[in-house]
């Protein structure tokens, strides 16, 4: 999975995950998005970043061993997306998802982690997989989508692998809003971000309140999986 930047009119950076491939996170493609992460906070023209995919994925999740759930590499792994949830929910300027297909799982997370989701009413799904592939959530795992759904969405979310489409993902309120199709939810998603951008939000205020919103789920975010396993090394 490649990652492209792109800066915008009106001080927006557009992250996109490119490829007509699931778009997973591995350990090669998270230090990728956390570079990108990092240029667009090095960059003090930054106001707003808006995140989005090619294809059919907006990601289809961790790159995880389904043979062996509890191995070392995969405990390394979600470790590795822990952070990147982390920067995510963090991050210094207002973030916006823009939906592009399928968010599974991870994917899902990801989408959650951001300040704002947009996504397409005519295609994908967002679902959480975990129930059917035998892997329980991590405590950041759990922590993001618990602070970000409403509590009969995060039951039915979780517990079912509930897949929703953008109409019901809003209804759910799992999203903010589902525009037609892919176009207008990336002109949507970008028109909040452009007018978040002419704001100009004070970096370490920003920051600092989305920490004091969100200080129990970054104390799980900093679980170590590979110091405290979410499951035994087991073959499946």
């Amino acid at each position: 999975m490649a990652v492209r930047l792109e800066f915008l009119p009106g001080n927006v950076y557009v992250l996109t995950l490119v490829g007509d491939g699931e778009h997973r996170f591995t350990p090669q493609s998270i230090p990728e998005i956390m570079a990108a992460l990092d240029k667009v906070e090095a960059d003090p023209k930054a106001c707003a970043l808006v995140t989005t995919g090619e294809g059919k994925f907006y990601s289809n999740g961790l790159s995880l061993s389904l043979e062996d759930r509890g191995s070392k590499e995969n405990m390394q792994l979600i470790d590795q997306f822990h952070a990147l949830l982390k920067r995510i929910l963090t991050y210094p300027i207002p973030t916006v998802a823009a939906v592009n297909g399928h968010a599974v799982a991870g994917g899902c997370m990801v989408a959650l982690a951001h300040d704002y989701r947009f996504m397409r009413a005519d295609r994908g799904f967002m679902f959480l997989s975990e129930i059917d592939i035998k892997l329980p959530f991590s405590p950041g795992m759990n922590a993001i989508i618990r602070c970000k759904l409403p509590v009969m969405t995060y039951h039915k979310a979780m517990l079912s692998a509930f897949r929703y489409t953008g109409q019901t993902a809003v209804e759910a309120g799992m999203v903010h809003s589902s525009p037609s199709d892919l176009q207008s939810t990336y002109q949507e998603a970008l028109k909040l971000a452009k007018g978040l951008a002419s704001r100009n939000f004070d970096r370490v205020v920003y920051q600092t309140i989305k920490k004091q919103m969100f200080k129990a789920e970054i104390k799980e975010l900093e679980i170590l999986a590979t110091l405290e396993p979410i499951v035994a090394s087991s073959k499946l």
